[in-house]
């Protein structure tokens, strides 16, 4: 009601019946047509969108520049255990989670620092818990001053985690 007071207030009645459909619900359909007769079209974007994107999913597939892909190399060490609260139980063991993860994974072995963080803090005024140790890792030092690197490696000799590296091998080739 409020749209055809506003039009017959804003609009003369000679513009009105050059401008289409007159009522609201003629209005309403005429949408609704435009809109299906542009419903094929997406349809037939979306067919041929799907084995483009189903190509370059496939395993073995060739990167942009031709070459093949690797696969992720080999985890260095063992994952650690965590403790029962979720967290490791030492400044090693929580160094050791970081490496398995970084050098499991290529993206990870060409960004990531290990550092590592006790998250027990003592708090005036609340007895001191039985658990003192609750050890973190992060892949960078952003955290803060808490934050301590994990290795302090050689970089002649070698990579981020202390492994030595292979030139003639290398764990994550270009």
């Amino acid at each position: 009601r409020r749209l055809r007071c506003l039009r017959s207030t804003l609009v003369p009645d000679t513009q009105r019946s050059r401008r289409g459909p007159s009522s609201l619900h003629q209005r309403k359909i005429a949408m609704a047509l435009g809109a299906f007769s542009r419903l094929p079209l997406a349809l037939i974007a979306l067919v041929c969108a799907v084995p483009c994107a189903a190509k370059t999913l496939r395993s073995g597939a060739l990167t942009s520049s031709g070459a093949a892909e690797h696969p992720p190399p080999t985890p260095s060490v063992e994952m650690p255990e965590k403790d029962k609260d979720g967290a490791y139980g030492s400044k090693t063991a929580a160094c050791n989670a970081c490496k398995f993860y970084a050098t499991g994974s290529c993206a990870m072995y060409k960004t990531c620092i290990c550092h590592a963080s006790n998250a027990h803090f003592d708090i005036g005024g609340v007895p001191e818990p039985t658990d003192t140790n609750h050890w973190l890792w992060s892949c960078g030092g952003e955290g803060g001053e808490k934050y301590q690197v994990c290795f302090k490696p050689n970089r002649l000799y070698q990579d981020d985690f202390g492994d030595k590296l292979d030139p003639n091998n290398p764990k994550c080739p270009e």
